[in-house]
C-alpha cells in the first residue's frame, strides 16, 4: 500500500544536508574586513613611525627615478650636443665621413638654433622637476600637528 503523503506544510522526513564550509571570495573578503575591524586601534605613536617609513621610501624611490631621468636627460643632450658639432663641423670643412656635405647656411641656422633651444629647455624643465620650488603653504602641510603648535 502506499504511503499516505503528508499535508503541504510538513517537513519532508529527511534533514536537509549541513551547508558546507566552501565560501565565496567575496564572503573571505567581508570576513577578513570585519576580523580587521575587530582589531585594536594603531596608537599615534605608531602612525607617526609608519608615516615616517613611508616618507623615507618616497624620498629613496623619488632619488632613485630623479638619477635614472638625470641620466638619461643626460645622454640625450650629449648626444644631441655631439650631433650638432658632427653637423657644424662637416659644414664647415664641406665632407661628411669622405663624402661632400653641404647645406645653405639658413638651414644650418635653423637646425643649430632649434636643437640649442631644445637643449636647453629639456634642461631646464628636469632641474625645475629635481629641485621644485615650494611654497610656505606646501610646507606646512607636510608637517606633522604637534610640529605647529
Amino acid at each position: 500500500m502506499p504511503e499516505p503523503q503528508g499535508r503541504l506544510g510538513d517537513a519532508p522526513a529527511s534533514s536537509p544536508a549541513p551547508p558546507t564550509p566552501v565560501q565565496s571570495a567575496i564572503e573571505r573578503a567581508v570576513q577578513q574586513g570585519l576580523e580587521s575591524e575587530r582589531r585594536a586601534p594603531i596608537s599615534n605613536a605608531d602612525l607617526e613611525r609608519m608615516t615616517r617609513q613611508l616618507r623615507y621610501r618616497e624620498a629613496v624611490d623619488q632619488r632613485l627615478l630623479r638619477l635614472g631621468v638625470g641620466a638619461i636627460v643626460f645622454i640625450l643632450s650629449a648626444g644631441w650636443l655631439i650631433a650638432d658639432v658632427t653637423l657644424t663641423l662637416a659644414a664647415g670643412w664641406g665632407e661628411l665621413g669622405g663624402r661632400p656635405f653641404r647645406l645653405d647656411s639658413s638651414v644650418l641656422v635653423a637646425f643649430l638654433t632649434t636643437s640649442t633651444a631644445t637643449v636647453i629647455g629639456l634642461f631646464l624643465v628636469f632641474l625645475r622637476w629635481l629641485y621644485p620650488q615650494t611654497n610656505g603653504e606646501d610646507q606646512r602641510e607636510r608637517e606633522p600637528e604637534a610640529d605647529r603648535r
